[in-house]
Protein backbone atom coordinates (compact mmCIF):
# COMPACT_ATOMS: atom_id res chain seq x y z
CA UNK A 1 0.00 0.00 0.00
CA UNK A 2 1.34 3.22 -1.23
CA UNK A 3 1.49 6.86 0.83
CA UNK A 4 1.25 10.01 0.53
CA UNK A 5 3.05 12.50 1.92
CA UNK A 6 2.65 16.38 2.35
CA UNK A 7 5.06 18.80 3.46
CA UNK A 8 4.31 22.27 4.48
CA UNK A 9 6.31 24.90 5.27
CA UNK A 10 6.09 26.98 8.56
CA UNK A 11 8.38 30.12 8.97
CA UNK A 12 10.42 29.93 12.15
CA UNK A 13 8.68 27.22 13.57
CA UNK A 14 9.09 25.51 16.64
CA UNK A 15 7.00 22.95 18.31
CA UNK A 16 4.61 23.74 21.26
CA UNK A 17 5.64 21.81 24.53
CA UNK A 18 2.43 23.77 26.51
CA UNK A 19 4.67 23.92 29.39
CA UNK A 20 5.00 20.50 30.04
CA UNK A 21 8.83 19.42 31.09
CA UNK A 22 10.62 17.00 28.71
CA UNK A 23 11.07 14.19 31.35
CA UNK A 24 7.69 13.28 31.43
CA UNK A 25 6.23 11.77 28.25
CA UNK A 26 2.47 13.66 29.29
CA UNK A 27 0.39 12.63 25.89
CA UNK A 28 0.82 10.58 22.45
CA UNK A 29 4.11 11.00 20.75
CA UNK A 30 5.31 12.83 24.01
CA UNK A 31 5.69 16.60 25.27
CA UNK A 32 5.80 18.15 21.59
CA UNK A 33 3.98 15.07 19.82
CA UNK A 34 6.72 14.24 17.77
CA UNK A 35 8.15 10.85 19.21
CA UNK A 36 11.18 12.58 19.95
CA UNK A 37 13.31 12.56 23.64
CA UNK A 38 15.89 14.13 24.88
CA UNK A 39 17.05 10.83 26.94
CA UNK A 40 20.13 9.05 26.22
CA UNK A 41 22.05 5.62 26.47
CA UNK A 42 17.82 3.70 26.66
CA UNK A 43 18.14 -0.24 25.39
CA UNK A 44 17.54 -0.75 21.91
CA UNK A 45 16.98 -4.67 22.21
CA UNK A 46 14.14 -6.83 23.96
CA UNK A 47 13.39 -10.38 24.78
CA UNK A 48 11.32 -11.71 27.32
CA UNK A 49 14.21 -11.76 29.72
CA UNK A 50 16.26 -8.92 28.40
CA UNK A 51 16.11 -5.47 29.47
CA UNK A 52 12.53 -6.15 31.46
CA UNK A 53 12.48 -4.10 34.89
CA UNK A 54 8.78 -5.68 35.48
CA UNK A 55 5.58 -7.05 33.88
CA UNK A 56 2.16 -6.18 34.60
CA UNK A 57 -0.93 -8.12 33.18
CA UNK A 58 -3.68 -5.56 31.73
CA UNK A 59 -7.02 -6.41 30.97
CA UNK A 60 -8.64 -6.09 28.02
CA UNK A 61 -7.65 -4.80 24.59
CA UNK A 62 -6.17 -1.09 24.32
CA UNK A 63 -4.30 0.36 21.81
CA UNK A 64 -3.34 3.88 23.90
CA UNK A 65 0.01 4.23 24.29
CA UNK A 66 1.21 4.85 27.96
CA UNK A 67 1.45 7.95 29.24
CA UNK A 68 4.10 8.95 31.96
CA UNK A 69 4.17 11.46 34.30
CA UNK A 70 6.72 11.27 37.60
CA UNK A 71 6.08 7.55 38.91
CA UNK A 72 3.08 7.69 37.55
CA UNK A 73 2.01 5.63 34.27
CA UNK A 74 -1.30 6.66 33.06
CA UNK A 75 -3.23 4.01 29.80
CA UNK A 76 -6.93 2.61 28.83
CA UNK A 77 -8.36 -0.56 27.99
CA UNK A 78 -11.58 -1.80 27.14
CA UNK A 79 -12.69 -5.26 28.40
CA UNK A 80 -15.76 -7.10 26.13
CA UNK A 81 -18.15 -8.65 28.29
CA UNK A 82 -21.36 -10.45 27.32
CA UNK A 83 -22.95 -10.22 23.98
CA UNK A 84 -25.96 -8.37 23.34
CA UNK A 85 -27.92 -10.82 19.94
CA UNK A 86 -29.16 -9.20 17.31
CA UNK A 87 -27.70 -5.35 18.37
CA UNK A 88 -26.87 -3.36 14.97
CA UNK A 89 -24.30 -1.01 14.55
CA UNK A 90 -25.70 2.82 13.19
CA UNK A 91 -26.37 2.96 9.51
CA UNK A 92 -23.44 4.24 7.78
CA UNK A 93 -22.63 5.61 4.39
CA UNK A 94 -20.71 4.23 1.60
CA UNK A 95 -18.45 6.89 -0.76
CA UNK A 96 -21.54 7.33 -2.31
CA UNK A 97 -23.25 8.45 0.01
CA UNK A 98 -26.08 5.88 -0.13
CA UNK A 99 -27.07 4.25 3.58
CA UNK A 100 -26.01 0.47 4.10
CA UNK A 101 -22.52 0.22 3.98
CA UNK A 102 -20.71 -2.41 6.31
CA UNK A 103 -17.24 -2.17 6.60
CA UNK A 104 -16.50 -6.53 6.26
CA UNK A 105 -13.78 -6.06 9.20
CA UNK A 106 -16.45 -4.35 11.48
CA UNK A 107 -17.41 -6.08 15.06
CA UNK A 108 -18.11 -5.98 18.46
CA UNK A 109 -20.96 -3.59 18.72
CA UNK A 110 -23.51 -6.54 19.88
CA UNK A 111 -21.14 -6.62 22.65
CA UNK A 112 -21.10 -4.94 25.85
CA UNK A 113 -18.23 -3.49 26.66
CA UNK A 114 -15.98 -1.76 29.98
CA UNK A 115 -14.00 0.99 29.45
CA UNK A 116 -11.26 1.70 32.37
CA UNK A 117 -8.46 3.81 33.17
CA UNK A 118 -5.59 2.72 35.23
CA UNK A 119 -2.38 4.17 36.78
CA UNK A 120 0.44 1.67 37.30
CA UNK A 121 3.89 2.52 39.33
CA UNK A 122 7.01 2.93 36.88
CA UNK A 123 9.07 1.83 39.15
CA UNK A 124 7.20 -1.57 40.25
CA UNK A 125 4.65 -2.20 37.70
CA UNK A 126 1.83 -2.42 40.44
CA UNK A 127 -1.58 -0.87 39.64
CA UNK A 128 -1.96 1.88 41.94
CA UNK A 129 -5.60 2.39 40.74
CA UNK A 130 -7.84 1.37 38.23
CA UNK A 131 -11.30 3.26 37.22
CA UNK A 132 -14.35 2.18 34.96
CA UNK A 133 -15.58 5.08 32.82
CA UNK A 134 -18.20 3.26 30.87
CA UNK A 135 -19.64 0.06 31.46
CA UNK A 136 -22.12 -1.11 28.75
CA UNK A 137 -23.21 -0.83 25.12
CA UNK A 138 -20.72 0.78 22.51
CA UNK A 139 -22.35 3.61 19.73
CA UNK A 140 -20.27 1.71 16.89
CA UNK A 141 -18.31 -1.18 15.79
CA UNK A 142 -14.61 -1.14 15.52
CA UNK A 143 -12.09 -2.79 13.04
CA UNK A 144 -11.35 -6.05 14.34
CA UNK A 145 -7.55 -4.57 14.38
CA UNK A 146 -8.52 -1.59 16.30
CA UNK A 147 -9.82 -1.19 20.28
CA UNK A 148 -12.73 0.94 21.43
CA UNK A 149 -9.52 2.01 23.93
CA UNK A 150 -7.44 4.05 21.31
CA UNK A 151 -7.03 7.39 22.04
CA UNK A 152 -3.85 8.17 24.29
CA UNK A 153 -4.54 9.90 27.09
CA UNK A 154 -2.80 12.83 28.38
CA UNK A 155 -1.64 15.11 31.29
CA UNK A 156 -1.15 18.11 32.61
CA UNK A 157 0.53 16.87 36.10
CA UNK A 158 -2.44 17.45 37.97
CA UNK A 159 -5.28 15.80 35.81
CA UNK A 160 -5.40 13.10 33.61
CA UNK A 161 -7.87 12.91 30.20
CA UNK A 162 -9.11 10.19 29.24
CA UNK A 163 -10.88 10.36 25.42
CA UNK A 164 -13.18 7.64 24.67
CA UNK A 165 -14.70 9.78 21.51
CA UNK A 166 -18.84 8.98 21.74
CA UNK A 167 -18.73 7.98 25.57
CA UNK A 168 -17.07 11.57 26.20
CA UNK A 169 -14.07 12.80 27.63
CA UNK A 170 -13.01 12.53 31.22
CA UNK A 171 -11.12 13.67 33.54
CA UNK A 172 -9.48 11.68 37.18
CA UNK A 173 -6.80 13.48 39.63
CA UNK A 174 -4.03 11.05 40.26
CA UNK A 175 -5.59 10.05 43.09
CA UNK A 176 -7.97 8.32 40.74
CA UNK A 177 -10.82 10.47 41.36
CA UNK A 178 -13.16 11.77 38.70
CA UNK A 179 -13.39 15.39 38.43
CA UNK A 180 -15.96 15.64 35.64
CA UNK A 181 -17.10 14.24 32.26
CA UNK A 182 -17.71 16.37 28.89
CA UNK A 183 -20.33 14.35 26.36
CA UNK A 184 -18.84 15.14 22.79
CA UNK A 185 -22.26 13.32 21.26
CA UNK A 186 -22.29 10.28 18.64
CA UNK A 187 -19.51 9.97 16.30
CA UNK A 188 -19.58 7.64 13.48
CA UNK A 189 -16.39 6.16 11.84
CA UNK A 190 -17.59 3.33 9.66
CA UNK A 191 -17.85 1.59 12.32
CA UNK A 192 -13.99 1.24 12.05
CA UNK A 193 -13.54 2.87 15.79
CA UNK A 194 -11.76 5.67 18.07
CA UNK A 195 -8.03 6.75 16.87
CA UNK A 196 -7.27 10.62 17.77
CA UNK A 197 -5.94 11.69 20.87
CA UNK A 198 -6.58 14.65 23.25
CA UNK A 199 -3.58 17.27 23.16
CA UNK A 200 -3.17 19.99 25.80
CA UNK A 201 -2.71 23.77 25.06
CA UNK A 202 -2.92 26.40 28.03
CA UNK A 203 -6.12 25.62 30.02
CA UNK A 204 -7.96 23.91 27.32
CA UNK A 205 -8.46 19.99 26.37
CA UNK A 206 -8.78 19.60 22.49
CA UNK A 207 -10.61 16.80 21.07
CA UNK A 208 -10.42 16.26 17.23
CA UNK A 209 -14.36 14.47 15.98
CA UNK A 210 -14.93 13.71 12.23
CA UNK A 211 -17.34 11.93 11.13
CA UNK A 212 -18.04 9.49 8.43
CA UNK A 213 -18.37 11.29 5.53
CA UNK A 214 -17.52 14.65 7.03
CA UNK A 215 -21.40 15.73 7.98
CA UNK A 216 -21.35 17.06 11.38
CA UNK A 217 -17.51 16.47 12.30
CA UNK A 218 -15.94 19.05 14.86
CA UNK A 219 -12.71 19.79 16.42
CA UNK A 220 -13.65 21.11 20.15
CA UNK A 221 -12.10 22.55 23.31
CA UNK A 222 -12.90 22.06 27.20
CA UNK A 223 -11.80 24.14 29.81
CA UNK A 224 -9.35 21.34 31.63
CA UNK A 225 -10.42 22.81 35.54
CA UNK A 226 -14.43 22.09 34.61
CA UNK A 227 -14.86 20.19 31.35
CA UNK A 228 -16.80 23.06 30.25
CA UNK A 229 -16.72 23.68 26.24
CA UNK A 230 -14.85 26.57 25.36
CA UNK A 231 -15.26 26.81 21.72
CA UNK A 232 -16.49 24.34 18.90
CA UNK A 233 -15.57 24.55 15.12
CA UNK A 234 -17.67 22.70 12.30
CA UNK A 235 -15.43 20.90 9.71
CA UNK A 236 -16.58 19.21 6.54
CA UNK A 237 -13.55 16.52 6.76
CA UNK A 238 -14.60 12.77 6.68
CA UNK A 239 -13.35 10.81 9.60
CA UNK A 240 -9.89 10.75 10.48
CA UNK A 241 -7.77 9.07 13.02
CA UNK A 242 -4.72 11.68 12.72
CA UNK A 243 -3.98 13.55 16.13
CA UNK A 244 -3.75 17.39 15.72
CA UNK A 245 -0.20 18.79 16.21
CA UNK A 246 0.39 21.74 18.00
CA UNK A 247 3.32 24.36 16.27
CA UNK A 248 5.06 27.68 17.19
CA UNK A 249 4.96 29.68 13.59
CA UNK A 250 6.57 33.09 14.35
CA UNK A 251 4.67 34.86 16.67
CA UNK A 252 1.59 32.53 17.39
CA UNK A 253 0.86 29.12 18.16
CA UNK A 254 -1.23 26.53 15.36
CA UNK A 255 -3.16 23.52 15.92
CA UNK A 256 -2.61 21.47 13.10
CA UNK A 257 -5.08 19.12 11.40
CA UNK A 258 -4.90 16.35 8.92
CA UNK A 259 -7.55 15.62 6.64
CA UNK A 260 -8.28 13.82 3.06
CA UNK A 261 -10.34 16.91 2.17
CA UNK A 262 -7.88 19.69 3.51
CA UNK A 263 -5.43 20.45 6.17
CA UNK A 264 -6.34 23.29 8.34
CA UNK A 265 -5.06 25.16 10.92
CA UNK A 266 -6.75 26.77 13.95
CA UNK A 267 -6.13 28.84 16.47
CA UNK A 268 -6.06 26.73 19.73
CA UNK A 269 -7.44 29.35 22.11
CA UNK A 270 -10.39 30.24 19.37
CA UNK A 271 -10.86 27.71 17.47
CA UNK A 272 -10.67 30.08 14.50
CA UNK A 273 -9.14 28.72 11.43
CA UNK A 274 -5.90 30.36 10.14
CA UNK A 275 -5.18 28.29 7.43
CA UNK A 276 -5.66 25.40 5.04
CA UNK A 277 -4.58 23.59 2.06
CA UNK A 278 -4.89 20.75 0.14
CA UNK A 279 -5.28 17.09 1.81
CA UNK A 280 -4.22 13.77 1.94
CA UNK A 281 -7.01 12.77 -0.52
CA UNK A 282 -6.98 9.47 1.52
CA UNK A 283 -7.42 7.97 4.87
CA UNK A 284 -5.97 10.47 7.13
CA UNK A 285 -4.56 7.82 10.11
CA UNK A 286 -0.84 9.30 10.83
CA UNK A 287 -0.47 12.18 12.89
CA UNK A 288 1.20 15.06 11.59
CA UNK A 289 4.92 15.97 12.36
CA UNK A 290 7.23 18.71 12.11
CA UNK A 291 11.13 19.51 11.97
CA UNK A 292 13.22 21.65 9.86
CA UNK A 293 10.38 24.44 9.67
CA UNK A 294 8.23 22.31 7.42
CA UNK A 295 5.00 19.96 8.87
CA UNK A 296 4.81 16.32 7.26
CA UNK A 297 1.09 14.87 7.56
CA UNK A 298 0.63 11.60 5.33
CA UNK A 299 -2.08 8.76 4.90
CA UNK A 300 -1.85 5.25 3.17
CA UNK A 301 -4.16 3.84 0.22
CA UNK A 302 -3.57 6.19 -2.03
CA UNK A 303 -0.60 4.98 -4.94
CA UNK A 304 2.52 7.34 -4.62
CA UNK A 305 1.26 11.25 -4.48
CA UNK A 306 3.97 13.26 -3.38
CA UNK A 307 3.30 17.13 -2.60
CA UNK A 308 4.79 20.23 -0.56
CA UNK A 309 3.23 23.64 0.50
CA UNK A 310 4.54 26.53 1.47
CA UNK A 311 2.30 27.97 4.20
CA UNK A 312 2.76 31.00 3.68
CA UNK A 313 0.85 30.70 0.70
CA UNK A 314 -0.78 27.62 0.59
CA UNK A 315 -1.44 27.86 -3.58
CA UNK A 316 1.90 26.76 -4.18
Amino acid sequence: MSAVWLALGLAALTLDAAGVPDANWPQWRGPQGLAVSSDTDLPTQWSPTTNISWKTAIPGRGHSSPTVWGDRIFLTTSVRGSQVPGRKAPVHLGFDFLPGYVHPDATDVDYRHTLKVLAINAATGRIAWERTAYDGLMFDDRHRKNTFASPTIATDGRLVFAFFESLGLYAYDFAGRLQWRADVGPIIKAGLGPGTSPVIHEDLVIVLCDQEMGTGSFIAAFDRATGRQRWRTERANRRSWATPLLVRAGARTELVTSGAESVIAYDPATGHELWRANGTQSHPIPSAVAGHGLVFVSAAARPGARSRFDLADPAI
